[in-house]
C-alpha cells in the first residue's frame, strides 16, 4: 500500500496497491457478466462459477471471437446477451465483462477450465483493460519557464514560489477524493460527482502554474516529475468519475492516480530535502515555509 501526502487534498491517502487495483478491476468486470449472461435472476448460479477462477501458473489459451455462440447455448434468452453493438456504444466495462464470462463459459463447457486456465484469463482480461486505458501526454522541458540558475538566490526564490503555488490553492475544507469516490460509489449518488470536479478544478489550477512559474536549471527534472505528476492525477480523476456508468474504466484509472500522486509526492520531497540541505531557511507564513512543513 502507497501513502500519499500531495499537498492539496490527499493528507494520509492510503492507495491500493497494482495488485489490490487488479483483483477490483476483475470483481467488477465478473458481476457486470454474470448480469449480462444470466440475468439478475440467475446471477447466484453464474457466482458459483466463479469458485473455479483460482491463481496458477500462465497457460496460453486461445482468445474466443465466438462469445456471442457461446453464450447462446447457455443462455435460453438472447435478449439477456449484449451484441457487438452494444460493446461497441457502450464502455469498458461491458465489454471486459462480456468477453471474461464468455471465454470462462467456453473453458468450462469444453473441459479445459484449470487454475492455469483461468488465471490466464484473468491475465489476459487485466492486460486488456491497461492496453485500453487513458495514457498522459507528458510535458516536456520545452513546455516549462526554465530560467538559469543564480545560486542560493535561485533556490529560495524556487522555494519560495513553489510553496506560495500549494498554499494559495489549499482550499478551506480539505477533502479526501478517495473517501469522495467510495461515498459515491456507496450511495450511487451522482451529484456528489461535484465534489469531484472541485478537487480536479484546484489540479487543473496548479497544474497551470507549474507550467507557467520560473523553473531555474538545477529543478528542471524535480519540476518535471511534479507537474506530470500532477497532470497524471487530474486525468485518472477524470476517469474515475465513471465509476458509477463504467467502473472497470473507473478503476483502471485508479493505477494512473496512483503513479501520477506516487511521481509527485517522490518529486517534492526530494525538492524539499534539497532546499533543506543548501540551509535555506524561510519565516513562517511564507509560501517556502509552507512548501517545507506544511504550515
Amino acid at each position: 500500500m502507497q501513502k500519499s501526502t500531495t499537498g492539496c487534498y490527499n493528507y494520509n491517502v492510503i492507495l491500493p496497491s497494482k495488485k489490490v487495483l487488479s483483483v477490483f478491476i476483475i470483481t467488477a468486470a465478473l458481476v457486470v457478466a454474470i448480469i449480462i449472461a444470466f440475468g439478475k435472476d440467475k446471477s447466484s448460479t453464474a457466482i458459483n462459477f466463479a469458485s473455479d477462477l483460482i491463481a496458477g501458473e500462465k497457460l496460453t489459451i486461445p482468445e474466443n471471437q465466438n462469445w456471442q455462440d457461446e453464450l447462446t447455448n447457455v443462455v435460453p434468452s438472447t435478449n439477456q446477451v449484449a451484441t457487438k453493438e452494444d460493446l461497441s456504444e457502450n464502455g469498458v466495462t461491458d465489454t471486459v465483462a462480456t468477453t471474461l464470462i464468455s471465454n470462462y463459459i467456453a473453458l468450462k463447457q469444453n473441459g479445459s477450465l484449470t487454475g492455469e486456465s483461468a488465471q490466464k484469463l484473468i491475465d489476459q482480461t487485466i492486460e486488456y483493460v491497461e492496453k485500453n486505458s487513458s495514457q498522459t501526454a507528458l510535458i516536456s522541458e520545452s513546455g516549462l519557464n526554465i530560467v538559469s540558475d543564480n545560486g542560493k538566490t535561485s533556490i529560495s526564490q524556487y522555494g519560495e514560489n513553489l510553496g506560495m503555488i500549494f498554499k494559495t490553492n489549499k482550499p478551506k475544507v480539505v477533502r479526501n477524493e478517495m473517501e469522495i469516490i467510495t461515498q459515491i460509489v456507496e450511495s450511487k449518488d451522482s451529484n456528489k460527482m461535484s465534489d469531484l470536479n472541485t478537487i480536479i478544478a484546484v489540479y487543473e489550477k496548479i497544474l497551470a502554474e507549474l507550467i507557467k512559474m520560473p523553473v531555474p536549471k538545477t529543478f528542471v527534472k524535480a519540476h518535471l516529475d511534479m507537474t506530470n505528476g500532477v497532470k497524471g492525477m487530474i486525468m485518472a480523476l477524470t476517469e474515475i468519475k465513471t465509476v458509477l456508468s463504467d467502473p472497470v474504466k473507473s478503476l483502471s484509472a485508479m493505477e494512473l492516480y496512483q503513479e501520477g500522486s506516487t511521481i509527485f509526492i517522490q518529486a517534492k520531497q526530494a525538492t524539499n530535502i534539497f532546499i533543506i540541505q543548501n540551509n535555506i531557511v524561510y519565516k513562517q507564513g511564507t509560501g517556502g515555509y509552507y512548501l517545507l512543513y506544511g504550515i
